[in-house]
């Protein structure tokens, strides 16, 4: 027989009862249990020689330093622009005056001769006097060095003319013979061309403002001198000749 008090299959189950009458906690309820401890932070790696990062007052003084060198160079260029532009330097002017040749004789490769020379010098700035250092002319013949003399260096004023004068001598000069044999045709012909050149180092003074050492260059090209084939001396032929002048 049946045990009555046995529920029977497929039904449901009657409903639990708490003793003493206590209430089930509400669903979804957490027990109050003690919160673990936050993990120890993690040991940052510390490298010794890792140089520490620039503060921003060093940044700000760099830029001020190289703002302010920029404006000094740009004041200072203009100020060289505006004394340029007032003193206005300009190259001197040269002018062959005088040439004496003497002595002139030659062989089959070699060249003897003397030369007198005179130069006008003009120094045209109206506020700056140049000064003239280490100068030194030459006498070509067809581009080939014949005879060379260092001059004594000088200074001119404002405004002024002055007469440099040089003597220049080839003792027996060395050249080629179809050089000499187009110098005894031109002797032929009652007239030598000659080339004559002066460089010089050259600085501009205005009072207390001097400008740069120029390295200045002057040249007369084809001078040409009256001799002749019966003859070992001879002079300038046509008057005075102007020179180039450039730096």
């Amino acid at each position: 027989m049946q045990d009555p008090s046995r529920p029977a299959t497929g039904y449901p189950a009657p409903p639990f009862h708490r003793p003493n009458g206590a209430q089930p906690p509400p669903p979804a309820t957490a027990y109050p249990y003690a919160a673990a401890p936050p993990p120890y932070p993690q040991p940052q790696y510390y490298n010794p020689n890792y140089p520490p990062p620039r503060s921003y007052a060093s940044r700000s003084f760099f830029r001020a330093f190289f703002a302010t060198m920029i404006c000094l160079a740009v004041i200072f260029g203009v100020i060289l622009i505006v004394t340029w532009l007032v003193l206005r330097p300009s190259l001197p002017h040269f002018t062959l005056h005088t040439v004496s040749l003497t002595n002139l004789s030659t062989t089959s490769q070699s060249l003897s001769a003397t030369w007198h020379l005179a130069f006008l010098v003009r120094n045209g700035n109206k506020k700056m006097t140049i000064t003239y250092n280490a100068l030194r002319s030459f006498v070509f013949y067809r581009a080939t060095d014949v005879a060379n003399s260092e001059l004594a260096p000088f200074k001119q004023d404002t405004k002024s003319e002055t007469t440099l004068n040089a003597t220049l001598v080839a003792a027996s000069s060395y050249l080629g013979p179809s050089l000499i044999n187009n110098l005894n045709a031109e002797r032929a012909d009652n007239s030598v061309l000659f080339d004559v050149q002066i460089v010089a180092s050259t600085s501009f003074r205005s009072g207390s403002w001097r400008f740069r050492t120029r390295f200045l260059k002057v040249l007369c090209q084809k001078v040409p001198v009256s001799v002749s084939s019966n003859s070992s001396s001879g002079e300038l032929v046509g008057g005075d000749r102007e020179c180039q002048v450039w730096t």
